[in-house]
């Protein structure tokens, strides 16, 4: 395998998603990537059931799981607001649980164009 292309997005931690492509190669990397998009599509879905039916400590244990997905993948970002997100809902502020829920959805959406643009390169 070639060495993959270097990059940067802020939406990615590059040298993490390298060590995968080193590791795995693009199509296994691209096989844990499907895993990743399957059970946190369905956790983000459980977060806005979760905010909107006003559970607040389930939102926030829902949002710890995004934010170790996440990390585990390398979207930096997408970590980095969920863990805003969950100290939001930690501490109980309504408003800023929906304002940042916003952010992480919005972050989430912007993740796979991010990952496809690195993995086009390697």
């Amino acid at each position: 395998m070639s060495e993959p292309v270097r990059s940067h997005s802020p939406h990615l931690q590059i040298e993490q998603i390298d060590g995968l492509l080193e590791a795995a190669g693009v199509e296994a990397t691209r096989a844990i990537l499907d895993a990743f998009w399957r059970s946190t599509s369905e956790l983000m879905e459980s977060l806005g059931d979760q905010v909107r039916g006003n559970e607040l400590g389930l939102a926030g244990q829902t949002a710890h799981a995004v934010k170790g997905s996440a990390a585990n993948v390398g979207a930096q970002r997408l970590a980095e607001t969920t863990a805003i997100f969950e100290r939001a809902c930690q501490g109980g502020d309504q408003k800023a649980v929906i304002e940042t829920l916003d952010a992480v959805i919005e972050d989430f959406a912007a993740l796979r164009d991010h990952f496809e643009a690195h993995l086009a390169n390697a």
